[in-house]
């Protein structure tokens, strides 16, 4: 019976125990960076994602001079973008295109791809059936025909879905979304 307490104590550690055993431990700059290394990766990516974005909004502005050469719709596909902490899901619509540069009397072909974002699925699929295997407007870089832009404005002028209404979710008495 003895030997069973013990056993029993054995299994605990107290609190005091523990605390001793913090006090031993040589606290060095590395214990203090340790919290600062996690957040490390976030603060890298929420820069990158920052940088991201900037540059293809720089690159959306310049591109409005850049010459205009026709392009056509290959292939389209939705997928589930990423939730962050109770945000609304959003799902990436893109397409991809293909499109010829005519240099000096010779074609060169070259593609590209597009991506937006919409808040559900099905107006996503909506979107990009209006697209499908239609001829778009591609903006090239001068100098560089491998770059190439296709801007939303030019898209939206083309190929718009018309706004969503609250009736439009709304269910109608046989229990289906009206169509």
């Amino acid at each position: 019976m003895v030997v069973e307490s013990f056993r029993l104590r054995s299994c605990f550690v107290t609190i005091p125990e523990i605390v001793e055993l913090l006090k031993r431990i040589r606290w060095n700059s590395f214990h203090t960076w340790i919290p600062f290394h996690t957040l490390i990766p976030l603060v890298g990516g929420a820069l990158a994602e920052f940088l991201r974005h900037r540059i293809k909004r720089r690159n959306a502005r310049l591109a409005q001079h850049w010459p205009i050469v026709d392009g056509k719709v290959l292939d389209i596909d939705v997928a589930a973008g990423t939730k962050f902490f109770g945000s609304p899901r959003q799902f990436n619509a893109t397409f991809k295109y293909s499109y010829t540069v005519l240099d000096a009397g010779v074609a060169s072909y070259f593609s590209g791809s597009f991506s937006r974002l919409f808040p559900d699925k099905e107006q996503a699929w909506e979107w990009l059936e209006l697209l499908k295997h239609k001829r778009i407007r591609v903006h090239v870089r001068p100098g560089k025909p491998e770059v190439s832009v296709v801007l939303e404005a030019d898209l939206d002028a083309h190929f718009y879905l018309p706004a969503r209404t609250p009736a439009d979710f709304a269910l109608s008495p046989s229990g289906s979304h009206p169509e």
